[in-house]
């Protein structure tokens, strides 16, 4: 048994995940994981101890609270550490039972409820004279013409919460509308009861003020700003010294707030004007937490040691001028900005050699990557392979595409055994898809051996079909007014013999999940991949009935295929195909 002390960091990305377990096991302690994509390159790190499954958040979140309350009767850990708001927010939920039994990072509930919606972060900044771009909220009579008095264009239109119960795993996205004729379409389609929030769109670049906190005082800052940036976003970012009116503005609202942890204030720079904006606050885990401990800004060991120990460890300077790439999404990032510059062959050209040019400073040893480090080079290594390889599920390669499923279904028919052949349907919302699929088959397949259901990878339940699918179902002569969707848990998936899948996306969600079945999954186009150029059955979400019409016809066929499969163990199967 061993004698360290244990964290528990929920996550799995390679920014704010990955630096913090570094950060952790770098000192010592025993890092344990629970992630929610089991692919993920980060849980290669060599700092990892082990990685445990907790179930999504759903219906109450009873299965997750028994499953995080067994891991930390079993483990004893120390701290538990959410990476994003699908770890924080269940735990801010349990903060009462869950804290009886080790520390949580997470804020407060006052600091939770301000932090965590960006319109009182806003109100909070304002009392605390903090310059943010001027906005007001949407109003059930607003007209384009009203927002463009007020607000002008572009305009930046916010939902108050990026992550937010019941819809958990569900993120929210900013958006920039340029001109009357995107804004009038956004109304058209806009619930003018919904919070939403009108900002004026300001000109500059990213810059951030990270901080470790405790009762409102600031025991740490870091500044840093984007070195590149695309549609708000970066992946190379570089240290900066502390700006004075920057870190007062911190301070004031971090004062009034009253707030203990880590945080990540999002500033906007204006790089003519000088002037700057608070744009929203991360108060957790950030994004470009790899560039602080990387220079010796250790953010996360030193929140361990402030929230287990009681410690109010002592302010470190570190050097300007440093920088940190997450390199796959720096390269992703620079090529959507080189599209842009198509026909432009000399921008482009300064653009490229921009970019290339940066990688001088890893000799100097100015550069470090997010994932790439010395001390722990698998995650990086993996992170390329990816890169290179693409994600395609390894059991699928080298098979003829067009006899698997049929072949296995044979299998499972022929096995002789008296219990019925488990078939699951997964799609990712179990309301379009997997939804008609299996009552279609509990139609054709009548008086076989076969128990058909379905369910979907997005973690949401009791969902109804939309019309559309509805409307398009019955005229296949398939009923989905009554249907209600259902989440594709652990307990769903391992009790079938067989997984039917419809695309990629559903063949990588469930193997991102619960790589450890793999092996029964397929695709339902593979049973008539000799007509078709793609074995995939698209999601129709959104489209028009024609679309959901030819999307069942093609699941009607792909079943009509696996027919005689089955009847050549079974007794004559019902074969009404509706077209």
């Amino acid at each position: 048994m061993s004698t360290r002390e244990k964290v528990l960091v929920i996550g799995d990305d390679t920014r704010s995940f990955l630096a913090t377990v570094r950060s952790l096991g770098r000192q010592g302690l025993e890092v344990h994981v629970a992630p929610f994509d089991f692919r993920s390159p980060a849980l290669r790190s060599r700092y990892i101890h082990k990685a445990h499954f907790l179930p999504y958040y759903l219906d109450g979140g009873a299965a997750w609270l028994a499953a995080i309350e067994t891991l930390l009767r079993e483990y004893d850990f120390k701290l538990v550490i959410p990476c994003d708001e699908r770890g924080l927010l269940p735990l801010c939920l349990h903060r009462d039972s869950l804290s009886a039994r080790c520390a949580l990072a997470i804020p407060s509930p006052d600091t939770l409820d301000t932090f965590f919606d960006k319109v009182k972060t806003r109100e909070l900044a304002q009392a605390c004279d903090v310059a943010v771009a001027p906005g007001r909220m949407l109003a059930p009579d607003d007209t384009i013409e009203s927002i463009v008095a007020d607000i002008g264009l572009p305009v930046v239109i916010k939902e108050p919460m990026s992550y937010a119960l019941p819809e958990l795993y569900v993120r929210t996205s900013t958006r920039i509308v340029d001109d009357r004729e995107a804004l009038a379409a956004w109304l058209s389609r806009q619930d003018r009861q919904a919070p939403i929030l009108f900002e004026q769109k300001f000109p500059g670049f990213g810059a951030g003020v990270s901080v470790l906190c405790a009762e409102g005082a600031v025991l740490q800052a870091f500044e840093h700003v984007r070195a590149h940036e695309f549609n708000g976003s970066g992946y190379y970012r570089k240290s900066a010294a502390l700006d004075p009116g920057r870190l007062a503005a911190v301070e004031r609202m971090v004062r009034a707030s009253r707030y203990t942890g880590l945080a990540m204030f999002e500033f906007k720079i204006d790089d003519e004007g000088g002037g700057w904006i608070l744009i929203e606050v991360n108060a957790r885990p950030w994004g470009s937490l790899p560039l602080p401990v990387s220079i010796g800004v250790d953010f996360p060991y030193r929140l361990y040691r402030l929230l287990v120990h009681g410690e109010i460890t002592p302010a470190v300077n570190y050097p300007a001028g440093r920088y940190c790439r997450n390199l796959v999404l720096d390269m992703w990032q620079t090529r959507m900005s080189a599209a842009e510059m198509t026909g432009q062959p000399s921008k482009l050209v300064a653009h490229c050699a921009n970019w290339a040019w940066g990688f001088h400073r890893m000799l100097l040893g100015r550069e470090h990557f997010d994932t790439l480090v010395l001390d722990d080079p698998k995650p990086g290594l993996h992170e390329l392979r990816e890169l290179v390889a693409g994600r395609l599920a390894a059991q699928r390669r080298g098979q003829p595409v067009v006899a698997r499923l049929k072949q296995r279904l044979g299998e499972l028919m022929a096995h002789g055994d008296a219990r019925p052949v488990e078939v699951l349907f997964v799609c990712q919302g179990n309301i379009n898809r997997s939804s008609y699929a299996e009552l279609k088959a509990k139609q054709l397949f009548d008086g076989a051996n076969i128990r058909f259901a379905s369910a979907g990878m997005l973690p949401r339940n009791q969902r109804p079909s939309p019309a559309v699918a509805i409307a398009a179902a019955a005229r296949h002569g398939v009923a989905m007014d009554a249907h209600r969707s259902r989440h594709a848990s652990a307990t769903l998936l391992e009790a079938a013999d067989l997984v039917i899948a419809f695309d990629q996306i559903n063949l990588d969600s469930i193997a991102a999940r619960y790589p450890h079945l793999v092996d029964r999954i397929y695709l339902l186009g593979e049973a008539d991949a000799g007509s078709a150029v793609d074995v995939q059955i698209l999601d129709p979400e959104g489209k028009d009935e024609t679309t959901f019409l030819s999307t069942y016809r093609r699941i009607d066929v792909c079943l009509a295929e696996l027919l005689p499969t089955v009847s050549a163990s079974s007794e004559p199967l019902q074969k009404t195909i509706s077209c």
